[in-house]
């Protein structure tokens, strides 16, 4: 009866959606995007989930960004001209651009040139704890910001964020960090307008009273239904600035989507645009129109497992090490989820450690499937045969991947282990709610962590990633803090990667408190009238660069 009644109600959402947009013309001189609906603002001091990321990458500009150049990832400037370091890696001095202008929404008017002290300005307001924004904690990097977000120092512009002149800015770190300029990619460092959202307050990022820096400025915001940006005449790069308007559907539901996009009312589906229903992936690879619009490429996003660690009996490392040897990632990859994923013996991407998986020795190193040796130590830990093991509750937001995954793990914890595994599935708001109740003691045993790069580090991993899924899994090491916190300030890439790769042993086979599954693919429909895309494994894509064939 529930699949019955779940199948009505994505029949009428498709339908609704459908006769939503039934007068949109199929080929104009726009892409046409789906975005979910968690998209409550575009202000990037609160953007979080991928699709309000991807909408302030198009709508504000930052110091620097990053770009595929060569086939490889690499820094860019954006706002910045150049930058120098000093005392030892502490100082990072940066030159501004003085032609990246405040533009209106809805008329794209120029206003006044963007200055260090818009940036300084965002980066107070973004670690005021009053503020609350969700990525303040990437600013402890900057001198006084663990602090000040957490209440110990008051005075807010103590952070270490001066500007020297209009159009230069200082940064002072706590300590040296070779991948503070990656850091400065992300949407807490760029610049804002103080005197808007002084005026304006939580309505400044309305059309008609935004100001955006970006490629492209807002012309139109329809609440639940679409937002409509337009390329920026005043953008210093606007000459490759390809596609001319930017058509945003909020689309709720995958299947609506996938809809959507067979009706050519999109010109794109997949990834952080909205994702594709995994149950319909098998059938657009056999469908032969869909088939040669289907794209798969890497990006360094893992899937993993939080443990739990406070609540019995996970508080017992031999019995987690047992959970993470009895799950067989390499079937998981090939017959579950069928996206070209990679089976993952580690939590962070092997190659942001020094690891080269063709490399006999590196390949072995990480997690690997050992039923035999999962059992042992269940035996060891008092549960020999898993009998009279306790029932472990698994609990996962409503998605159709978080809860094909469930299952499998579910059916190898009881093919090898004889354990069972109790699966709850949420809303997120309800999910959020129960996962991470501060009384971890009765809270659930296991939830999913998807975790993709920030900004490509292993940093971003075994620090940031790390300090989140603590909510959860309660864990905490000091040697392995220890080890990172080594690592994040030395130079030396061959002894960063040493400090990593121990801590990476700690965390995914000493301790368990994460286990990796597999590391996901980007996979997406793309009509053949979009030209010269191509993507990156970071949060928010070069849609400037792409362009149409009308």
């Amino acid at each position: 009866m529930k699949s019955f009644t779940i199948s009505i109600c994505i029949f009428f959402m498709t339908a609704i959606v459908s006769q939503l947009y039934a007068d949109e013309p199929t080929e104009l001189p726009y892409l046409r995007i789906p975005i979910d609906v968690q998209t409550k603002s575009v202000d990037p001091s609160f953007a979080y989930y991928e699709a309000s990321i991807e909408l302030t990458k198009q709508l504000f500009t930052g110091l620097l960004g990053f770009d595929l150049k060569a086939s490889k990832l690499q820094l860019v400037p954006e706002l910045a001209k150049n930058w120098q370091v000093f005392r030892d890696g502490t100082i990072y001095r940066f030159v501004l651009r003085d032609d990246i202008y405040w533009v209106k929404g809805v008329t794209g008017e120029k206003t006044r040139p963007v200055t260090s002290h818009d940036i300084v300005w965002a980066i107070q307001r973004n670690i005021n704890p009053e503020t609350d924004a969700p990525y303040a904690f990437i600013l402890y990097v900057l001198k006084n910001g663990h602090d000040i977000h957490t209440g110990k120092l008051k005075d807010i512009s103590s952070i270490g964020a001066k500007a020297i002149n209009d159009f230069t800015i200082e940064f002072e770190l706590e300590n040296p960090a070779t991948y503070f300029p990656s850091l400065l990619t992300l949407w807490i460092f760029k610049p804002l307008p103080p005197e808007i959202i002084t005026k304006f307050g939580e309505k400044w990022d309305d059309p008609k009273n935004i100001w955006t820096n970006g490629p492209y400025f807002m012309d139109q915001w329809q609440k639940y239904w679409r937002m409509n940006f337009k390329k920026n005449l005043h953008y210093y790069d606007k000459d490759n600035v390809n596609i001319l308007e930017l058509h945003y559907f909020i689309v709720p539901e995958s299947f609506a989507g996938l809809h959507m996009y067979r009706e050519n009312r999109l010109d794109i589906l997949g990834d952080g645009f909205l994702r594709l229903p995994s149950s319909e992936l098998l059938n657009i690879s056999n469908d032969s129109t869909l088939e040669k619009q289907f794209f798969t490429v890497p990006r360094y996003f893992t899937y993993c497992y939080l443990l739990n660690t406070k609540r019995p009996p996970l508080d017992n490392p031999k019995i987690r090490q047992a959970l993470s040897l009895c799950i067989d990632r390499n079937l998981l990859v090939d017959i579950i989820t069928h996206g070209k994923e990679m089976a993952a013996q580690t939590f962070t991407p092997p190659f942001l450690i020094g690891l080269n998986t063709r490399s006999t020795k590196d390949a072995i190193f990480g997690i690997r499937f050992n039923a035999n040796k999962a059992n042992e130590l269940l035996k060891q830990a008092g549960y020999p045969g898993g009998k009279n093991f306790p029932e472990l509750s698994l609990i996962h937001p409503n998605s159709q991947l978080h809860k094909t995954v469930a299952k499998a793990v579910s059916s190898f914890l009881k093919h090898y282990l004889n354990i069972r595994i109790r699966i709850i599935e949420e809303s997120w708001e309800k999910y959020s709610e129960i996962a991470f109740d501060s009384y971890r003691i009765t809270a659930p045993h296991i939830t999913p962590l998807g975790w993709g790069a920030d900004y490509l580090d292993a940093h971003n991993w075994l620090n940031d990633a790390f300090s989140y899924s603590q909510g959860f899994t309660g864990w905490n090491d000091t040697q392995y803090s220890n080890l990172v916190a080594l690592a994040g300030k030395n130079p030396d890439n061959a002894k960063r990667n040493e400090y990593y790769q121990k801590a990476e042993t700690i965390l995914v086979q000493q301790e368990c408190a994460i286990v990796p599954l597999f590391f996901e693919t980007a996979k997406y429909l793309i009509k053949p009238r979009v030209k010269n895309w191509y993507f990156l494994p970071t949060y928010g894509q070069p849609l400037m660069h792409w362009s149409l064939d009308n």
